[in-house]
């Protein structure tokens, strides 16, 4: 889709790609948890229920104020549970189909089907799960590595905090993306 830009232009760059493909491409969406065959939905499961207390063991500040206003353009877009818009169900869907880049000679990038495993070091919180494929069906992999994940097991001290502070994952959670608010969309492999 783009390159990951130096500074706060990157955010910018990816908000100005992803409203560029919507204007272009209409048609429909994608589940956030994936299986080994993307055309099978990922079985719905039960939100796990947090141990007593963890409020405290996260030692985190307030989630920020997410209701966003969605323009009237953004109607006719799959919602999530929680109301906000589901861009990998409209992708899914045929809503939308967009594009890795503008330049129209670029090489399409096929989507990768792997997840990676973020280990969860609080009693009774499921460990967290980053699916590739629904991020690759329209990311450049050069969207965030390296210049937000280094690609290296242990090498991305990721931490609620720093997402909240609009590091990692917060890049686009909260900002584009489903909002951090939806604990279990991410915190979703059980212990």
């Amino acid at each position: 889709m783009g390159y990951v830009q130096k500074g706060n232009r990157g955010g910018a760059f990816f908000v100005a790609i992803l409203f560029a493909a919507l204007y272009f491409y209409t048609q429909n969406g994608i589940e956030a948890q994936t299986t080994e065959n993307p055309s099978e939905p990922a079985p719905e499961s039960p939100a796990p229920e947090l141990p007593p207390g963890i409020e405290t063991q996260l030692d985190l500040p307030p989630f920020p104020d997410e209701e966003e206003e969605h323009p009237l353009a953004f109607d006719y877009l799959p919602k999530a549970k929680m109301g906000y818009v589901d861009w990998v169900a409209a992708i899914k869907e045929g809503v939308i189909k967009p594009k890795d880049s503008l330049d129209p000679n670029a090489v399409t990038m096929q989507p990768l089907n792997f997840d990676v495993i973020f280990k969860v070091n609080v009693s009774g919180l499921p460990d967290v799960v980053y699916p590739h494929y629904p991020h690759t069906i329209w990311l450049d992999c050069r969207n965030c590595h390296p210049g937000i994940f280094l690609m290296r097991a242990g090498a991305n001290p990721v931490t609620m905090g720093k997402i909240l502070k609009g590091e990692y994952c917060g890049r686009c959670h909260g900002v584009v993306a489903f909002p951090i608010s939806d604990c279990f969309r991410c915190h979703s492999r059980p212990k």
